[in-house]
């Protein structure tokens, strides 16, 4: 409703702005797209957190040395898809205009891309057994060396940090393979595999742990005897 007044005050003329009165379908109309706007900018924001971290496994996996050309790729290939993926859902909520709608692609973004809840771990556990792999390397040059300073002898120490060092192997070797084929497609019920190769790793860690102790043990029996 539009209402003009004509006041004349000390003698001046003052006419007043027209005032519109909000109905409350305008309200409602309002805050609909107040919560459009909120929800697209979370929505934004989320999707951009996914793909930041799915960029960085990118750069963890290839880095890699223990995954096979194929298993790089295969990895990649599959996580530059759910970066395409997540890039459409982006776009598609960008012009989303039904508050439902858009409410139901947002909840997507956390049931239907598994990044966090698979692909994170996953890759963690690989690139971790990838780094005890390669400290193992560096061990066992340590163990020919201990060998060969020990000329031969019998020592219980290198015995069992040849073992140790050899399980941690095992370990690191089978968290990759319980890994390497997981998809987002079986969580969460692939959820427990990965539980399982974290306690590999955890066993693979004691293990080196274990080696060091030994090769501290064998440094000490050779050092030479002091002089009375």
């Amino acid at each position: 409703m539009i209402k003009k007044l004509l006041i004349v005050l000390f003698g001046l003329t003052v006419i007043s702005v027209p005032v519109y009165a909000q109905t409350p379908a305008t309200r409602g109309a309002v805050r609909q797209e107040t919560n459009i706007t909120r929800l697209k900018t979370r929505a934004d924001a989320e999707i951009t957190r996914r793909i930041t971290s799915l960029t960085e496994l990118v750069t963890k996996i290839t880095a890699m040395k223990r995954l096979t050309a194929d298993q790089k790729t295969t990895f990649t290939n599959g996580i530059n898809g759910q970066i395409s993926s997540l890039n459409t859902l982006k776009t598609k909520i960008d012009t989303d205009t039904d508050i439902a709608t858009l409410r139901t692609d947002v909840q997507s973004i956390v049931k239907s891309y598994r990044i966090f809840a698979l692909y994170l771990p996953q890759v963690n556990i690989m690139a971790h057994a990838d780094r005890i792999l390669a400290l193992i390397d560096e061990m066992n040059a340590i163990t020919t060396k201990l060998q060969t300073r020990l000329n031969g002898a019998t020592n219980s120490f290198l015995t069992d940090r040849i073992a140790k060092l050899a399980d941690a192997t095992t370990q690191a070797n089978n968290a990759i393979t319980t890994v390497v084929s997981l998809t987002p497609d079986g969580y969460p019920g692939n959820k427990t595999t990965l539980q399982s190769a974290q306690k590999m790793l955890q066993t693979a860690r004691q293990d080196l742990v274990a080696a060091e102790h030994d090769a501290t043990q064998i440094r000490q029996g050779l050092r030479p005897t002091p002089t009375p």
